[in-house]
Order: C-alpha cells, then sequence, then structure tokens
C-alpha cells in the first residue's frame, strides 16, 4: 500500500484513510490517487457494516505477537531472582505493560492512527515518530535473528534425528537459510494482520503444547529428585536484575498493538463476561485510572488486552515455574537445552517452538516495514512507495537477517540488551510521553479558554477582578497557547501539568530509564 505525501502539500496522502464522522462513530474513507496524479479520482467508503478482526483471532495475533524468544528465558529469569521474586517482577511487568496497551489503544483511537509510528507522529510529532521509527526497525531486526537462531536450534537436531549429524541437510546454515527463504518470506509479503491469523491460531497452540510439556517434565523431575534444598523464593542480590529485561521482552506485544485495534471488527465480542458492554457504564466506576473507554469497540479491545496478557501470563508462570524447579541450579538461557535430548516429549516441543517463532518472524516483519517506509518518507519525502519497492525492502530485511543468524550462534546477551533498551522504549517511555502530552493539552486548553474568557469580559468588573489575580508571566504563556493550534509537547516542550494522567506518564517516563539503567549495568556485570 502506498504511503502519503506530505500534508504540507495539500494533497490527501495516496491509497491511505480519512475519517468522517457518522452517527455510530468513525466511518472510514479509503482515498487513492492514481500513479503520477495529483488529485485523487477515487473515492471509496469502507461501509460501518464491513467486518474487522474478531476479538479471538486479535487475542491470537497479540499473543503471537509476545510470545517467541522471551518464552524459553523465562525459567532462567526465575533462577536469577527466586519463585516469589520472579512472580511478583511477572505480574507487576505485565500489569504495567497491559496498561500501556490500553494506553496506546486509546490514543490510537482518539488521533485515528492506524500504526504505532502513525500514532506517536500525529501527537507527538514527526522528529519523535522518526526516532521510534529507526528504534523499532533496530528492535524487530534484532529479535528476527533471534527468531532464525532459535530454528537453527530447534529444527537442526531433529533432522539430524533422520539423516545423520554428518548430513549438510542437518547443517544448522541450511537449515536457517531454506526456512527462511522458502516459508518465513511469502508469508512477509501479505500487508494485513489479518491475513496471518491462522499463523497465530497456530503459534498460540503450540506454544500450548510446549507449557504443557515443560510442565509434565519438570514436576516429574521435581517428584523424582524429592526436595526443593536448592530452590529460592527470593534471591536478595544484584544479579536478580538481570531477569528484568528478560521480562520486559517476554511481554512486549506493542509494536503490533495499534495495527490490531485498527483491523478490530467495530462492535467485537465482549470476552470477558465481568466487563460492562456499554462504554457509558464505565465513567462510573470507582477509582482514578480505571478504563474510560468512549466506543464499544475500544471495550472490546480492552477485553483483547486483559485476555492476551492473562494467556501469555499463564503460559510464562508454567514454564517459568516448571523449567526452574526442575533444574534450579543449571537452568540455561533456552529452557530446552537444559532437558534430555532423547526425549521424545520434548523433542516435538523443540520442533513446535521452532515453528512458533517461524510464525512469529512475520509478525514482527510488519510494523518492521511500515517503519522503514516511514523513515523513507519522513527522509526523503517520498509520495509513494511501490509494491515492488516494498517487496524489495522485505527481502532485503530477511536476507539480512538470515546472514547474521548464519554467524552469530548466541544471541542470549542481545536478546537482554534488545528487551530493556529497545522493547523498554517503545512499551513504556513513548506511552508515558503520550499520557503526559495528553494532560498538557488539557491543561494548555484550559488556561486558552481563560485568555479568552478574561479578554471577553475585559469591561466587567467581576471578571476584571478574576483577571488582576493572574500573574503576568501566566498572562503572556495564555496569550501565545491562545493564538496555538497545537498546543501538547510539540509545540510547547515538557511542561508540568497538575493531572493524573501526567503523573501516570512521568512515571513510565521514569520507568523506562530505570531498566535501560538496569540493563546496561547487567550486561557489564554478566
Amino acid at each position: 500500500m502506498a504511503r502519503g505525501a506530505p500534508a504540507s502539500e495539500g494533497l490527501p496522502p495516496p491509497d491511505t484513510d480519512a475519517v468522517e464522522n457518522g452517527s455510530d462513530g468513525p466511518a472510514i474513507v479509503r482515498i487513492k490517487v492514481s500513479p503520477g496524479g495529483t488529485r485523487p479520482d477515487v473515492r471509496i467508503l469502507i461501509s460501518e457494516d464491513e467486518e474487522g478482526s474478531s476479538s479471538m483471532s486479535s487475542v491470537f495475533t497479540l499473543c503471537n505477537s509476545a510470545i517467541g524468544a522471551g518464552v524459553l528465558s523465562l525459567p532462567y529469569a526465575f533462577r536469577k531472582s527466586g519463585c516469589v521474586g520472579c512472580l511478583i517482577l511477572c505480574l507487576v511487568l505485565g500489569a504495567c505493560e497491559a496498561f500501556t496497551l490500553y494506553v496506546l489503544s486509546k490514543f490510537a483511537e482518539r488521533y485515528q492512527a492506524h500504526t504505532y509510528s502513525g500514532l506517536v507522529r500525529k501527537a507527538l510529532g514527526r522528529k519523535l515518530s522518526a526516532s521510534l521509527s529507526a528504534i523499532l526497525i533496530l528492535y524487530l531486526w534484532g529479535s528476527c535473528i533471534a527468531y532464525l537462531v532459535i530454528i537453527g536450534d530447534s529444527f537442526s537436531p531433529l533432522i539430524a534425528l533422520g539423516v545423520g549429524d554428518e548430513s549438510f541437510l542437518a547443517d544448522r546454515r541450511f537449515v536457517i537459510t531454506t526456512i527462511g527463504m522458502l516459508l518465513i518470506l511469502p508469508m512477509c509479503f501479505p500487508r494485513e494482520l489479518g491475513a496471518l491469523a491462522w499463523v497465530s491460531m497456530a503459534a498460540v497452540i503450540g506454544f500450548m503444547y510446549t507449557a504443557i510439556v515443560i510442565v509434565i517434565r519438570g514436576t516429574e523431575m521435581v517428584m523424582e529428585r524429592g526436595d526443593l534444598h536448592d530452590v529460592k523464593l527470593f534471591r536478595w542480590s544484584f544479579d536478580a536484575l538481570f531477569a528484568v529485561p528478560i521480562v520486559v521482552f517476554g511481554f512486549n506485544c506493542h509494536a503490533n498493538v495499534v495495527t490490531i485495534f485498527t483491523e478490530l471488527d467495530k462492535k467485537p465480542a465482549l470476552l470477558i463476561g465481568a466487563l460492562p458492554a456499554d462504554p457509558a457504564e464505565y465513567a462510573a466506576l470507582p477509582g482514578s485510572f480505571a478504563p474510560r473507554p468512549r466506543s464499544h469497540k475500544m471495550v472490546g479491545m480492552l477485553g483483547v488486552i486483559i485476555s492476551a496478557i492473562t494467556v501469555i501470563m499463564l503460559g510464562y508462570l508454567m514454564v517459568g515455574f516448571s523449567g526452574y524447579l526442575a533444574f534450579p541450579t543449571s537452568v540455561e538461557g533456552n529452557v530446552l537445552k537444559s532437558f534430555p535430548t532423547h526425549d521424545i516429549l520434548m523433542q516435538v516441543a523443540r520442533g513446535v517452538i521452532g515453528a512458533v517463532v517461524t510464525g512469529h518472524y512475520p509478525l514482527n516483519h510488519h510494523p518492521a516495514r511500515l517503519a522503514m517506509e516511514h523513515l523513507e518518507q519522513f527522509a526523503f519525502g517520498w509520495k509513494d512507495i511501490s509494491v515492488a519497492f516494498s517487496a524489495v525492502q522485505s527481502i532485503i530485511f530477511i536476507v539480512t537477517t538470515i546472514a547474521v543468524a548464519n554467524v552469530v550462534t548466541d544471541l542470549g546477551a542481545v536478546l537482554h540488551m534488545v528487551g530493556g533498551t529497545a522493547a523498554s522504549y517503545m512499551i513504556f517511555f513513548l506511552p508515558g510521553l503520550l499520557l503526559i502530552n495528553a494532560a498538557i493539552v488539557k491543561r494548555t486548553a484550559s488556561m486558552a479558554n481563560l485568555a479568552e474568557e478574561g479578554q471577553e469580559g475585559n469591561g466587567n468588573a467581576t471578571a476584571s477582578s478574576a483577571t488582576s489575580a493572574l500573574e503576568s508571566q501566566e498572562e503572556l504563556a495564555m496569550s501565545f497557547l491562545a493564538s496555538s493550534n497545537e498546543q501538547g509537547i510539540k509545540r510547547v516542550g515538557l511542561i508540568y501539568s497538575p493531572r493524573k494522567s501526567w503523573w501516570a506518564g512521568m512515571t513510565f517516563v521514569v520507568l523506562s530509564i530505570v531498566i535501560f539503567i538496569i540493563t546496561i549495568v547487567t550486561a557489564f556485570v554478566q
């Protein structure tokens, strides 16, 4: 799909979406510009009755966006921080990441954004959006390399069982290259995530199978050993912090959440019966941070997020506890390597995990492609990016990840670094800025209204008395803001706003910085 021209040119973006407000919420208008043309020649109104992705398929897609290399390292995280310590870490970080998923979806609806980069561009400005695109590309590129490494490590031993260790068919590099070019490459060409729904469903089922096998084998080993002498509830050491970026990486599915929300049906099924079905009912919920969805679609997305994070959480805890209890002192970064190689169930689990990350690769490539196109539009001002050029970019992306995966065999340290830096930036830092920006917009709008009321009541004694209470500096600020069309961070900068969303956003920004520092320090300590 072609990208749009800059808004300053006065033309609608080619083959993009505009929004018209109907009686029951926004409807989407798709505008097409003929190749080389300067005026829109086709307008297609997407019917409000047109069905999007179902709630269940969205849960599968969101789960598959998170499930990947991180699940194999959860037992290692438990080993680092202890059973109860890592349990608390998973619950706290999982809840925080679920909240930021809701934040991204909420602002995607408010700003009519269809991608993460598009949301940041509309809310925070083009420069910050470009920085997100660059970080997103690096993060997803590194993640895809990790998935190819896992594919090689998973399938090579299985193939060796049939053809022998010396056969070139069992060579790790041959396996990675063949699967990458013949299977992964075709799955990366579709431009809508809905086309990969079947991959998502199969991947989640495969992940659950692997979790069950690890639980069974781990429980058997614990029963045979007969004691939990080496199991620690907490580990009070600096080394325990190494688990933080691993858990952050494990729950990360934020790169795709805006697209998943966009493709969700307008009135999706409510997956959680305890949630109110009517958006109006949320206004009466107690608590400062209770969700306030304004549409049926947002209510449905809330259920999708809670369901997906719950599934991911349960699966991760099953794998984490079982793997750690089975090997409390020796579990490796890839838990499957700790189990015997001759175990048939574990061999199947290795194959299943290989299949899971094979399906996960296209879901990482999708936002990476959008980010590359956004960077090209920002840097070169291109109006159109053809399907052929987009395909070439995809091929280059895949070939380079295959090349690196054939050389690098251990990406444990890289995953740790990527999870605590780039992932934390997307998960906590930018959603925090969005919350801060919303608070600033509300405050500056309120100040502008006060300034306008003060000007209108200049001759009135009561209004004059109220106006005299204002400081001269605040009057100048209000005068400036009243004349500004854009009153958020990208116009007035990072200023204080006495609102809960400002403090919530600042908390997430600080959290991302703390995680970044922890990641850098623990990487050098290790």
